[in-house]
């Protein structure tokens, strides 16, 4: 397989970043290199992977980036977040405004050490595609492309004219397990086409959204049938029955991505999912709210008012005892339930969670979420027993000690627990130390990462 590859040593101004990456979901075209670098910045943690740098300096012994001949240059294909960071840290890119304060800056001597860096430099772009399937996709040893990813990279190769044989052989998995890849970023391109608010588009086109629960939910015996679905994967396409189909196709993708109402998930009976659906094409309980939200205030009545008491919205505030009803999450708040733990503190955080508007207050809101989930840990730390000498933890050290052998978790709040250092715990702490205007849908994505965890530890 390597036989072809060498190990040459290239400039960093000769290097351009991929835009074929399949971590680069929904970028709008054309995609430049700034864009792709504001893209690493705001989903990818390369504010973090350029602190490590600076810190460290350059590892000779780290993984070298794969690279492609094109023309006179040459593009990264593997190692474009490592080669990003060298651009900026040697000043070869700057960083957009919004971006600018988080490149640390670094002595000439070190910057020298980033401007030369050695690469493999494959064939061709076909000789690397089985080498980055077999690293991201699903049992690798790197980071995963994630659902989004994993589908785009296939879906990219198909629309690119390889058929499903050749497809299958380069990512190694059956011809089968393909068209149902394809077909699943079909179905999310077909979402991404129906009519949403502004905050709802942004959410759905966030790459970290979790779009596995409709397709779950489909992949249930009749609820295709019921919801007016059907694939066709001779042509590997989605079809409509009519136009009501798409509404409630909307309507399902609403409730169990944007919106992920409590207690309703991909294996929900058709019957909960689509309770509150009428003709119209919205739920039942959205119709006396639709106009603040269609008008993007969400939080706050019309007109600038004061913002909407805990309630208003049928969200339920935490009580006396720090529990919270039973109704659904209004999509600004944090944490629609209270704690059956008797910590005061929790209460306390829990309760605000479900008060404050991460649209109004993000800076706040930062603050607050960071606060629970420190304390979350902390107490499954304690519960457990694993901190003894009670040494002082913050967050990441509370993240650390939690993904460690001291403390068992199951092995989904472990992946939760991984992913939230993996891509959000910078972006917290970031906004946290006033380095970064805080973002409320990336707060809100870092919510619904870490969301079913919390529920399940208060």
């Amino acid at each position: 397989m390597f036989d072809d590859f060498a190990v040459i040593e290239l400039d960093i101004k000769s290097i351009k970043l991929d835009p074929l990456n399949p971590r680069l979901v929904n970028m709008p075209e054309p995609i430049s290199e700034d864009g792709i670098i504001q893209f690493l910045f705001a989903h990818h943690d390369l504010a973090g992977f350029l602190q490590k740098l600076a810190r460290e300096g350059h590892n000779p012994a780290a993984e070298i980036p794969y690279v492609v001949a094109d023309g006179e240059t040459y593009t990264v294909v593997e190692g474009n977040t490592r080669t990003a960071a060298y651009k900026l840290l040697t000043g070869v890119r700057t960083a957009s405004a919004d971006y600018a304060s988080l490149v640390p800056r670094i002595s000439k001597e070190r910057q020298d050490k980033f401007q030369k860096i050695r690469c493999s430099l494959a064939p061709n772009r076909d000789a690397l595609l089985p080498i980055m399937a077999n690293a991201h996709f699903g049992s690798g040893d790197k980071s995963r492309w994630g659902y989004l990813g994993s589908r785009k990279a296939v879906f990219d190769e198909y629309k690119r004219g390889r058929d499903i044989s050749e497809i299958a052989r380069i990512f190694q998995i059956t011809e089968s397990n393909i068209r149902e890849l394809i077909i699943e970023f079909a179905l999310y391109n077909e979402a991404l086409k129906l009519s949403w608010t502004a905050a709802e588009k942004s959410k759905l086109q966030d790459p970290s959204v979790e779009f596995n629960p409709p397709v779950r939910f489909l992949q249930s015996s009749g609820h295709k049938s019921k919801v007016g679905i059907e694939y066709d994967r001779t042509n590997l396409q989605i079809k409509f029955k009519d136009a009501e189909s798409r509404k409630k196709f909307r309507h399902l993708v609403k409730r169990l991505v944007i919106e992920r109402t409590k207690g309703i998930g991909a294996t929900a009976s058709y019957e909960e999912v689509f309770a509150d659906f009428n003709a119209s094409g919205s739920s039942k309980s959205e119709d006396g709210s639709r106009r603040d939200r269609d008008s993007g205030a969400g939080d706050s009545k019309e007109g600038g008012g004061a913002e909407k008491k805990d309630g208003d919205d049928g969200t339920t505030g935490g009580s006396a005892d720090g529990k919270s009803g039973g109704s659904t999450r209004k999509p600004n708040r944090l944490f629609p339930y209270g704690a059956s733990k008797k910590d005061n503190l929790l209460i306390q955080l829990l309760s605000e969670c479900n008060k404050l508007s991460v649209s109004t207050y993000p800076a706040s809101a930062t603050f607050l979420l960071r606060n629970t989930l420190e304390h979350v840990l902390k107490l499954i730390i304690e519960e457990q027993g694993a901190n003894p000498e009670k040494k002082r933890l913050d967050l990441e050290g509370a993240i650390n000690l939690c993904l460690s052998n001291q403390v068992k978790l199951t092995k989904n709040d472990q992946e939760i627990v991984k992913e939230l250092k993996r891509s959000h715990l910078s972006q917290l702490n970031l906004g946290a130390h006033a380095v970064v205007i805080p973002n409320k849908d990336r707060l809100l994505s870092i919510r619904d990462c870490v969301d079913q965890f919390i529920k399940r530890n208060v």
